[in-house]
């Protein structure tokens, strides 16, 4: 469910209406954790203009939240929190798990055994030919021309 820009519980904390423990703000994003972390150190870089997904943010903002992101997970993995690795996580729409209908990447920062994973049992992958990923690719391809 898409909210608008009055229910969003990011837009409410970029607007000083809900507490936050920034870590870095800009002009273009805010970063902070969120409520419910992952593991410590984890932070969400959200662009603060209401954007529900990807596709709807302009390429520079995009590209700065990405830069972010890279800035986010180089101090994680100085810090004093533990992390032998870095998730991004990226939800984009209700079916992949997005929850909050503001767009955001997830800084996670990861160890052996902390739990945390997409679980996909081993019979759910299903193995297609060359010609079948052949046409895949050719039908994203043609997709490309109408959005460039």
């Amino acid at each position: 469910m898409k909210e608008d820009k009055e229910n969003c519980v990011f837009c409410k904390i970029l607007e000083g209406n809900s507490p936050v423990s920034m870590v870095y703000e800009d002009e273009l994003v805010a970063v902070f954790p969120p409520l419910e972390p992952v593991n410590p150190g984890h932070l969400l870089v959200i662009p603060k203009i209401h954007i529900p997904y990807m596709a709807d943010l302009n390429d520079e903002s995009f590209v700065h939240v990405m830069k972010i992101t890279k800035l986010m997970a180089a101090a994680i993995r100085k810090s004093t929190f533990r992390s032998e690795g870095i998730n991004l996580f990226l939800a984009d729409g209700e079916s992949a798990m997005q929850e909050v209908f503001h767009f955001h990447m997830h800084v996670i920062p990861r160890y052996k055994g902390d739990g945390f994973g997409l679980k996909h049992g081993s019979n759910n992958f299903v193995k297609m030919s060359r010609k079948e990923l052949d046409e895949i690719a050719m039908k994203i391809r043609k997709q490309l021309k109408t959005i460039s």
